[in-house]
């Protein structure tokens, strides 16, 4: 049982109070993004979960609240960029985001806090050479409080188009592509610290190591539990996407980072609706459970070695 905490939502960041009461009463539930008849009731017991894997832009409002993690085992996956306000217009100043990232790894070890640089997008503003530049000063600055970086390029879902038209937003070319994870890997490689790449081809032969990213990552998980779990692939993300089956405890159109980028919370009208939708007490993050809802239970889930070959 992997909890995924949440790619659907900022939880450290905006929702922590409800998270440390669902840990408390030991569950939540989560709707079917598919099926929303259909709901998840999800364990969260200490004896049921193997680990935590919190995704944020801003986890300051759990630094105080750490010690509620205790017996559970986790790690974060932080994502630090070089955007201003006009693309990741709900967030903090850069120098702030950086001194929490540098807490919470002083305060639960550097290998729990993985440094996400991304998406990486291109516009006027952005260019390859912005990149290049900003990569390297993020990186001399984080690099001694983590063990590797993420980095993922842009994909211009349909329901994001429009609004990222507005600035002229564009994904690097292959070319470019290559350019920046050349350049990264060299920067990385210098400090220290592994470059990985998420859900997407990357090219062979470089210079200076590149790898594929996990970021539901098994191996990762075994060696802060002490176990050798084998999970297979999630079979619901992308085809090169490395992460393992876990469960989102997370809402879409609940975050109020309020990136212009964002394929999870881009509907601000569905976002306003939703903040009185949401209790800090109740079982599911938004809304009610309707009486005559469907309700599936998950609690332990076990794999044979055959459905874990690709790992």
């Amino acid at each position: 049982m992997i909890i995924s905490a949440s790619r659907r939502t900022d939880i450290p960041a905006y929702y922590s109070e409800w998270f440390f009461n669902r840990l408390q009463e030991g569950f939540c539930y989560t709707t079917n993004p598919m099926n929303p008849r259909q709901f998840h009731k999800i364990s969260l017991e200490k004896d049921i979960v193997d680990a935590i894997v919190f995704w944020s832009k801003n986890p300051y409002p759990m630094l105080k609240k750490l010690h509620l993690l205790e017996g559970y085992h986790y790690y974060f996956q932080y994502t630090i960029t070089p955007y201003s306000h006009d693309i990741e217009r709900n967030l903090p100043l850069k120098k702030y985001l950086i001194d929490t990232f540098i807490r919470l790894s002083d305060e639960i070890g550097k290998n729990r806090v993985i440094w996400r640089y991304d998406p990486i997008l291109f516009s006027p503003k952005y260019t390859l050479s912005y990149h290049l530049e900003q990569f390297a000063l993020l990186c001399e600055q984080i690099a001694p409080y983590t063990t590797k970086a993420v980095i993922s390029f842009i994909t211009l879902y349909r329901k994001v188009r429009k609004q990222c038209s507005l600035l002229h937003i564009t994904c690097p070319q292959a070319e470019e592509k290559n350019i920046l994870l050349q350049a990264f890997a060299k920067i990385c490689f210098e400090h220290g610290i592994k470059l990985e790449v998420c859900a997407q081809e990357f090219p062979q032969g470089s210079k200076y190591p590149i790898f594929p990213a996990h970021c539901i990552d098994i191996a990762l998980i075994n060696a802060l539990a002490k176990k050798n779990l084998m999970i297979p692939k999630d079979p619901y993300q992308r085809e090169h996407c490395g992460c393992v089956k876990s469960y989102d405890i997370g809402m879409y159109n609940s975050c109020h980072n309020n990136c212009l980028y964002c394929y999870a919370s881009y509907q601000q009208e569905r976002l306003e609706e939703n903040k009185i939708l949401h209790h800090p007490d109740k079982p599911i993050l938004l809304g009610e459970i309707p009486k005559d809802a469907q309700i599936i239970e998950k609690n332990i889930t076990t794999y044979n070695n055959d459905q874990c070959l690709l790992f």
